[in-house]
C-alpha cells in the first residue's frame, strides 16, 4: 500500500514529479504555524510583539510569491492536460475514422452480397422460365399395318410431338408449322420474309415468350438501376448473355425492334447484349428485300460483296435517334466499336454503289 501511494506522488500522468512542491507545501504551512505558535508562547510585550509582526511581513510576502507561483503552476499543469486532451481527442477521431471506413467498406461488402443474391436468384428463375417452355403439335408418320390376309400396306398415322425448353426458340423461329396463313410459310424466320416486320405481333408465335422477355427485361433492368460501377455492371450484364443460347438472341434481336420494347432496346446497346448474336441465322425480311429492290440491288450482288442474305446490316446504324434499328453497341462493347463503324461504312459504300441513279422511295 505504501508503495502504491509513494508510486502516485512520485510522478503524474504526464511523467511531472510533484514532490517539490509537497514538501515545499508542507515546509510553508509548517513554518506559519511555528511562528505563531512562538509568537503567542514568547513575545507577552505588544511591542515586541509588533516588531515580530514587522518581521512576519516578510514571510507573508513570500506566501503571496509562492502563492503566485502555485499559480504559474497550476496553468502550466493546466497546459499540459489541455494537450493531453487534444492528443487524445486526435486519436479518438482518428479510430472514429477508421471505424467509419471499416463500416463502409463492410456496407459495401453487404451491399453487393445482397445484390449477388438477387441477381442470381433472378438467373435462376429465368432459366427455369426457359426450362418451362413447351410446344406440342402433332405430326403424321407411316406405320406398316398387318392385312388378315397376310401381306401388309402402309397407313398414316397421327403421333403427338413435343418440343420442350430452349428447342422452343429454335423450333418456333425455324420449323414451326404456319401454313394455316398461307402454304409458302413453314417457320417464322419465313414468316418474316414473306409478311415483315410490320406483321411481326399478327400469330400467336410471339407470345409464347412474352414471359420470357419479360422477366429478361427485369434482369437487365435490375443490374442497370442498382447504384454499381458501369463496368461491374457490364460484368454481370456479360452473365446474363452468357446464359443465352444461339436462337434466344435471335429472338431477341426481332422482338426488340418492336416500339413497345424501346426500354430493352436501349439496355441492350448499353451493355452489348447481341454481341455474339449468330447473324447468318437471321431472317431476310420483307422491308429489306424490298429496299434492295428498290435500289436495283440482287441476292448475287449482296453475296459478291461478302454480305450474307440476312438482316443484320439493314437493321444497324450509327445514329443513336434511329430507334427502329440498333445502334452499334449492341453488338460491339466500347473497345471494338471502331469495327462496327468499319462493317457499316462498308455496307453504306456497297449500297451507294449499287445504288442506280433513280431510286424509288421504299415502301416501309
Amino acid at each position: 500500500m505504501k508503495r502504491n501511494f509513494t508510486k502516485i506522488f512520485k510522478s503524474g500522468s504526464d511523467g511531472t514529479n510533484y514532490w517539490p512542491l509537497i514538501l515545499l507545501s508542507i515546509g510553508v504551512i509548517g513554518l506559519y504555524a511555528l511562528s505563531w505558535w512562538w509568537l503567542s508562547c514568547s513575545f507577552h510585550d505588544s511591542e515586541k510583539q509588533g516588531q515580530f509582526g514587522d518581521q512576519f511581513g516578510a514571510v507573508n510576502a513570500l506566501f503571496s510569491g509562492l502563492a503566485f507561483a502555485g499559480l504559474i503552476f497550476t496553468i502550466i499543469l493546466q497546459k499540459k492536460e489541455l494537450a493531453l486532451q487534444r492528443e487524445e481527442l486526435t486519436q479518438t477521431r482518428e479510430e472514429l475514422k477508421g471505424q467509419k471506413e471499416q463500416m463502409s467498406e463492410q456496407n459495401d461488402t453487404l451491399k453487393i452480397q445482397r445484390f449477388e443474391n438477387l441477381f442470381y436468384n433472378m438467373l435462376n428463375l429465368q432459366q427455369k422460365i426457359v426450362d418451362g417452355l413447351r410446344y406440342d403439335y402433332y405430326d403424321e408418320e407411316y406405320v406398316t399395318v398387318a392385312l388378315d390376309g397376310g401381306g401388309a400396306t402402309t397407313d398414316k398415322k397421327k403421333v403427338k410431338r413435343e418440343v420442350v425448353g430452349r428447342d422452343v426458340f429454335r423450333y418456333m423461329f425455324e420449323k414451326i408449322d404456319l401454313s394455316s396463313l398461307t402454304p409458302q410459310v413453314i417457320g417464322y424466320k419465313l414468316y418474316l420474309r414473306v409478311f415483315g416486320m410490320k406483321e411481326y405481333d399478327e400469330t400467336l408465335v410471339p407470345t409464347y415468350f412474352d414471359h420470357y422477355f419479360l422477366h429478361l427485361y427485369k434482369i437487365m433492368q435490375f443490374v442497370d438501376s442498382y447504384d454499381l460501377d458501369y463496368n461491374v455492371s457490364y460484368e454481370y450484364m456479360s452473365l446474363l448473355r452468357g446464359t443465352l443460347s444461339r436462337y434466344e438472341l435471335v429472338w431477341i434481336y426481332y422482338n426488340t425492334l418492336n416500339p413497345q420494347f424501346n426500354a430493352s432496346k436501349q439496355l441492350i446497346e448499353k451493355y452489348s447484349l447481341l454481341k455474339h448474336l449468330r447473324s447468318y441465322l437471321l431472317s431476310f425480311t420483307l422491308e429489306h428485300s424490298q429496299y434492295c429492290e428498290n435500289r436495283g440491288i440482287t441476292s448475287d450482288d449482296v453475296k459478291n460483296n461478302h454480305f450474307d442474305l440476312n438482316d443484320f446490316p439493314f437493321y444497324l446504324t450509327d445514329n443513336v435517334k434511329e430507334t427502329d434499328k440498333y445502334y452499334l453497341s449492341a453488338f460491339w462493347e466500347k473497345t471494338e466499336i471502331d469495327k462496327g463503324k468499319d462493317y457499316l461504312q462498308r455496307w453504306r459504300a456497297f449500297i451507294d454503289l449499287k445504288t442506280e441513279s433513280e431510286v424509288k422511295p421504299a415502301s416501309y
